[in-house]
């Protein structure tokens, strides 16, 4: 799965609002000033005093947030996510992205598995939140548990093949080897790419052709287990791709 990129880096040039006031201007030039220098504690700053100015920003939040996830502080990227959801309660993403946080990098399961369930109360029909939910579950060895989110996830977007893949990984750990290879062959059709799903079909085949096979769970077995990889390439950026754009991006002064 290809390491998602961080939405500070994706900032495009749009007309910055005739409303914002010639401070806030100068706070968001110097953020990416700052940011472009790689500055990031000085960006940090700038995009405090632009808050201090605009605080019901949600756009200055997500940058924060996201800001924050470069430079591993990870606790202070939750607070700001919370602060979205304290201005925007119905903000689905915000509740996603701080699940991935709290999981991926805070090892705090329980709470994250929370924050994705109020997600999917405000939007069940987001196939990546039902994937962040197998995901944690699967960390927890919830499996019957992980395979229904990662169903829910596979039904609302078939195309979601790292969902596929996580499925026949979780079917191939509980022994059911016939299902998980149907999962399997389906996430290297739309990814051929996927060498993990391609080694765990070869160890999949390997049980079928044995005669002394037994369902059972799979216990130590010698093959690469991406699960933490795949998770923490998910959390390197707090935002899944699909509905993840800010609802306003701003262009800064150039000269």
């Amino acid at each position: 799965m290809k390491t998602i990129v961080l939405l500070l880096l994706a900032i495009s040039l749009v007309t910055v609002l005739p409303a914002m006031s010639q401070d806030a201007k100068y706070w968001l030039a110097q953020t990416q000033s700052d940011y472009n220098n790689g500055t990031y504690s000085l960006a940090l700053d700038d995009i405090d005093e632009y808050l201090n100015i605009n605080s019901s920003d949600l756009w200055a939040w997500n940058f924060k947030a996201n800001l924050l996830i470069k430079m591993k502080r990870y606790s202070d990227a939750v607070d700001s996510f919370d602060q979205i959801i304290k201005l925007d309660s119905s903000n689905a993403q915000a509740y996603n992205d701080r699940a991935l946080i709290l999981s991926g990098k805070m090892r705090q399961d329980e709470e994250a598995l929370n924050s994705l369930d109020t997600a999917l109360q405000i939007d069940s029909r987001n196939a990546n939140t039902w994937f962040n939910k197998g995901m944690v579950l699967e960390k927890l060895k919830r499996y019957s548990e992980a395979l229904e989110a990662y169903g829910k996830a596979t039904t609302l977007d078939p195309s979601l093949d790292r969902a596929w893949y996580r499925q026949g990984h979780v079917l191939m750990l509980t022994g059911s080897y016939e299902a998980s290879l149907q999962s399997l062959e389906k996430a290297t059709k739309l990814n051929p790419k996927n060498s993990d799903a391609q080694d765990d079909i070869g160890f999949v085949n390997t049980k079928l052709n044995s005669p002394d096979t037994k369902p059972n769970i799979v216990e130590n077995a010698t093959l690469p287990d991406s699960s933490n990889k795949d998770f923490q390439e998910n959390t390197n950026m707090a935002v899944e791709a699909k509905g993840a754009v800010p609802e306003k991006t701003i262009e800064f002064p150039v000269g």
